[in-house]
């Protein structure tokens, strides 16, 4: 029998089958406020992975309370909701026993129902949309979602038989789309394991292997060609620290604006850099008398998370303070190929590095880095087969991400489908 639909009066739902209801929130939620914390599992919400035991996600060495007395508890099958960031879909059904912030809200259901099925429905993209439009605040990272206004939120209610239907289709299908978006992020790792591997190979020993090897002194390496050399960073560059200057000019088309790099240029082993996020003008260069890198440098992060992170800028530009840009001297490097051995090194330069609260990796350190130099000729082979053989392993890795984007979206697409009776589930 061909199922019947009406319009749900939720625009970003539309229609739903005809024997679903709709009510608000408020008939599907209650709060919980109880502060039972005595040896209970701390736990984290996200947009991206719902709910899980802090310990198990990325923020378990972030700030730790004093005490955790005010904290909330929460019991499996509650839904727990981050008011901060309702807005970004920072919430979930847990299913864990334990305690999150007193700064979230915990509630639990009124009635009867397959709570699963509510997870993926509230997780729809149309909700943390709607969502924003009733958080109070002036700026994204204030906005606050209070209960009063979430139970105004309508929902779609299937039969609870249906709703069980639903979420066990989505739990089979979901892992399923999971299974394969886990595989294309291994492959991303083994491709990227695989590059740095080539590079570490090209710059410490060289394209041609049918030479004699000597030993090169730097324990991390071991043999090279016999006829490379082994010196510092500051013998074959010139090493700046940039500032930032005290003044910005806008409005300004791009013939009169020169690059101005920051460490949010430099991503993860990316080489060429030639543009900015951010410029300045010609004339606040030559107000403040700066002296611009020349195309050809490399700009190396200093200080900070991004610290052992290094670009390759095709154009000229300036950097803050940040960053040492690192000038070849060009009687003694290319500085393509150096930035490919920076690369090769950067983890052991790292790991090094003077820490406080966070990684500092100074001129006076970064100078004495010790280097490998094959001849100029050499240098620019390597730096030339690099280019290719990176590029190569980047459009592969490239094709991965879009692989993984597509599914997510897919995913996406298969509960929303679900949820809102667009597809029936047997």
């Amino acid at each position: 029998m061909v199922r019947e639909y009406k319009d749900s009066g939720i625009t970003w739902i539309g229609s739903i089958p005809k024997e679903w209801k709709t009510e608000r929130i408020k008939a599907l939620f209650s709060e919980r406020n109880e502060r039972d914390c005595q040896g209970k599992t701390l736990l984290s919400v996200s947009q991206y992975f719902g709910i899980r035991p802090k310990s198990e996600t990325d923020l378990a060495d972030s700030h730790i309370a004093e005490s955790y007395d005010d904290y909330k508890e929460v019991r499996k099958g509650d839904f727990v909701m981050n008011i901060m960031l309702a807005w970004n879909g920072s919430y979930a059904v847990s299913d864990y026993d334990g305690i999150v912030s007193p700064a979230y809200c915990v509630f639990k259901f009124r009635k009867d129902c397959c709570k699963k099925y509510f997870h993926y429905l509230l997780r729809t993209d149309g909700y943390p949309s709607a969502f924003k439009t009733m958080s109070r605040g002036v700026i994204d990272s204030r906005l606050r979602l209070y209960p009063e206004q979430f139970y105004t939120f309508p929902v779609i209610i299937p039969s609870v038989d249906e709703q069980q239907r639903i979420a066990d289709y989505l739990d089979k299908k979901c892992a399923e789309i999971d299974g394969l978006i886990e595989l294309q992020e291994q492959m991303i790792a083994q491709l990227t394991d695989y590059k740095q591997s080539v590079i570490t190979e090209a710059v410490t020993k060289g394209l041609n292997q049918n030479v004699e090897f000597v030993p090169s002194g730097i324990e991390w390496i071991g043999d090279v060609p016999k006829g490379w050399k082994v010196c510092r960073i500051k013998d074959i560059f010139r090493l700046r620290t940039g500032t930032t200057p005290k003044d910005f000019e806008t409005g300004l088309d791009s013939s009169e604006l020169v690059n101005w790099f920051t460490p949010s240029d430099v991503a993860e082993m990316n080489c060429e850099l030639n543009c900015s996020e951010r410029h300045l003008s010609k004339a606040v260069i030559e107000k403040e008398g700066i002296e611009l890198s020349p195309a050809g440098s490399l700009i190396f992060v200093g200080i900070g998370a991004s610290a052992g992170k290094i670009g390759y800028a095709t154009v000229q530009g300036y950097s803050n303070q940040q960053i040492t840009t690192l000038i070849p001297k060009p009687s003694k490097c290319t500085g393509k190929y150096s930035y490919y051995y920076m690369i090769a090194d950067r983890k052991r330069i790292r790991d090094n590095a003077f820490f406080t609260t966070l990684p500092i990796i100074n001129n006076s350190y970064l100078s004495g880095i010790k280097t490998l130099l094959p001849s100029l000729e050499e240098q620019t082979s390597i730096a030339s087969f690099l280019d290719k053989k990176c590029n190569e392993i980047d459009e592969l890795i490239t094709a991965k991400q879009k692989r993984i984007e597509t599914l997510k979206e897919y995913k996406k697409s298969v509960i929303f489908e679900a949820v809102t009776g667009k597809i029936e589930i047997e």
